[in-house]
């Protein structure tokens, strides 16, 4: 008897304890890219590389973007008894690089630059409560090109 209780405590303990079920899944292609040609039109550079001409430097700039992280209520069916009961649930938006993008030039712009080089975006994420969210940074070196 003990060994049929000890037997069903491990089978509950081993299936309970396991991972998330592995299912099959169709290809995915991801294809990341940031379109520059607005800026290069008016003159602007955005390079992940080091000028190599003669340039006055003008500054260091970092941008982080965080996504607003909203509310949503939903009812749920109660697991005893009958009836709803309401529950809370958060979700961040989407981020928008772009944007981002965009902050960075016209920081570099203000500050009197016409490029920005060794640009960088980086993932980056911080927690709000028991969520994680996911946010960007992008940085790069503010110059002035001498041409």
């Amino acid at each position: 008897m003990r060994y049929a209780i000890l037997l069903a405590l491990i089978c509950f303990i081993v299936t309970s304890c396991a991972g998330p079920e592995t299912v099959a899944r169709d290809e995915v292609i991801n294809v990341t890219g940031y379109d520059f040609s607005k800026y290069t039109s008016k003159g602007f550079l955005i390079t992940p590389e080091q000028y190599l001409e003669d340039y006055q430097s003008i500054g260091l700039i970092t941008v982080t973007q965080w996504p607003a992280v909203r509310k949503m209520e939903r009812r749920v069916r109660r697991t005893e008894g009958k009836g709803y009961r309401t529950v809370e649930e958060f979700y961040p938006e989407e981020i928008n690089v772009e944007k981002a993008i965009n902050e960075i030039y016209q920081v570099a712009k203000d500050m009197g630059a016409d490029a920005i080089t060794r640009f960088d975006v980086t993932p980056t994420t911080r927690r709000n409560g028991t969520l994680n969210v996911q946010g960007v940074e992008i940085s790069g070196f503010a110059i002035d090109r001498k041409e």
